[in-house]
């Protein structure tokens, strides 16, 4: 599958829910459009075979992290994912911010650094690559893990996701799956809005 899947994507909204197998998701219009546009243009993308893209667009109860296959260019994984505290209480983010203590999500592109074991289980260490937008996100502590406030409950009954401290946290089952598709050096995870 080539850039036209998710071109003939662009006007379908339908979303999946992620299992763990390489059933095909289907992107939103703005995500597909986000995506081509930086495979178009941020030399970052170069070489990547995997794209996590997080669409703080969306309110928390809509499924708005989409893991991509770059070179399948096929949608594996879409699944539910937190924002920081600081970024707003509700289902919207509102605000971003790369300083430490601000418990905000921030925006940008981000490399994974490795897996480890914290306090939250299985997590990923993150790198912010956009100077004075995430570049902070390692002395801050922002990583990828589990939570037990990122739930379909949450979702469908509450219509909001509980907050982290500016991490991007997911479901449990989501996690080990999550880990295997990032944690590597071909991947890249943006966050925008």
């Amino acid at each position: 599958m080539n850039i036209f899947l998710l071109i003939s994507l662009l006007f379908s909204t339908e979303k999946v829910d992620a299992k763990r197998d390489e059933t095909p998701f289907l992107l939103p219009k703005m995500v597909a459009e986000k995506l081509q546009q930086m495979q178009k243009s941020d030399t970052r993308f170069r070489g990547k075979k995997i794209a996590c893209m997080v669409d703080f667009s969306q309110p928390s109860f809509e499924k708005r992290l989409y893991v991509i296959d770059l070179q399948k260019q096929v949608c594996l994984m879409n699944t539910w994912v937190a924002h920081g505290k600081g970024s707003g209480r509700n289902a919207m983010a509102e605000y971003f911010s790369n300083d430490s203590g601000s418990l905000c999500s921030s925006l940008g592109v981000f490399e994974p650094i490795g897996q480890f074991y914290g306090k939250h289980g299985l997590s990923i260490r993150l790198k912010g690559l956009d100077k004075g937008v995430n570049d902070n996100a390692v002395d801050r502590g922002i990583i990828v893990h589990a939570a037990d406030y990122i739930s379909e409950k949450n979702a469908s009954f509450y219509k909001r996701q509980g907050n982290s401290f500016g991490c991007f946290a997911v479901m449990p089952s989501m996690i080990e799956p999550l880990v295997k598709l990032v944690n590597q050096p071909n991947a890249v995870i943006v966050a925008f809005k």
